[in-house]
């Protein structure tokens, strides 16, 4: 992990913080119709994804994974999962970079760090009464998996706020499909924690999935790849799709037992497998 501060402290470095800091007051005032927040968001953007971490900081980090690793450098922020904001995909995740390139491991940091600054951020956290001095970010390095399906989870229905009922939705290929505002459905399940009842409340009409390409380069880049949903298993077995469900609710229910509240589940499903990437606190 990265931790907060990790930004300013190479803002501090680079001696970009005092333009860092009046682009930032400039960031609260400014007007949109007129263009001028697109503006200050552009000059921010490109003040802090010039920044990098200290080389021998990223190299510790690269090194501690397998040299052949495929990473996802993903954005944690403090001012997400807040009452009134969910910021669920506001900010930017970097899949597919190699751990052993360490430009370019250093290049997605920044990337993510930047991501803090974008005109619908920054809109958000005014529009939440969120001073934009007060946004930091943090940053988690995981191994990417190349999932068959990719999934969010709601373990409570977000729908009616049933406390009996997961709300999963699930798009094939990485989670990126989902995040990224991606146009069609997704496969929608409501799962009871209790009975083992799954209804399917929509099938999936997204027209492409998001793919890594394992024999390609690890550029921080993804493939688009067109698909058929009405084809998939999720959409014509029943039966698969029922257990799917029921495990997203027996997982679902672990977690708000282990973490004390409802959550916000990403995972993905790889094989047999079903792997959680992050959990936290859903806003009700």
């Amino acid at each position: 992990m990265i931790p907060f501060g990790a930004m300013e402290a190479a803002l501090q470095t680079s001696g970009d913080n005092v333009k860092f800091k009046e682009l930032l007051t400039k960031a609260e005032a400014a007007g949109v119709k007129d263009g001028e927040l697109d503006n200050v968001c552009r000059e921010l953007h490109d003040v802090v994804a010039s920044q990098r971490l200290p080389l021998s900081l990223v190299k510790d980090i690269c090194n501690g994974m397998p040299p052949d690793a495929r990473l996802i450098v993903r954005s944690s922020a403090n001012v997400e999962d807040l009452a009134g904001m969910s910021g669920a995909g506001l900010y930017e995740s970097i899949p597919n970079v190699k751990a052993s390139d360490v430009d370019g491991f250093s290049k997605a940091v920044a990337q993510v760090w930047a991501s803090l600054y974008t005109r619908r951020a920054i809109l958000s956290r005014r529009f939440a009464k969120i001073a934009q001095e007060d946004a930091s970010m943090a940053i988690l390095i995981q191994e990417l998996l190349s999932p068959q399906l990719s999934f969010v989870l709601h373990t409570v229905s977000p729908v009616d706020r049933n406390e009996k009922i997961v709300s999963a939705e699930i798009a094939s290929g990485l989670g990126e499909t989902l995040a990224s505002g991606t146009r069609g459905t997704a496969w929608r399940l409501a799962a009871d924690k209790f009975d083992g009842s799954v209804k399917t409340c929509s099938f999936a009409n997204f027209s492409e999935e998001m793919i890594v390409d394992e024999g390609g380069v690890a550029d921080g880049n993804v493939k688009r790849h067109t698909v058929d949903y009405s084809k998939m298993e999720l959409s014509t077995n029943s039966i698969f799709r029922e257990k799917l469900g029921q495990q997203l609710a027996t997982i679902g229910f672990f977690l708000e037992q282990k973490l004390g509240c409802p959550q916000d589940v990403e995972g993905c499903v790889v094989g047999n497998k079903v792997y959680i990437v992050q959990s936290r606190p859903q806003p009700l």
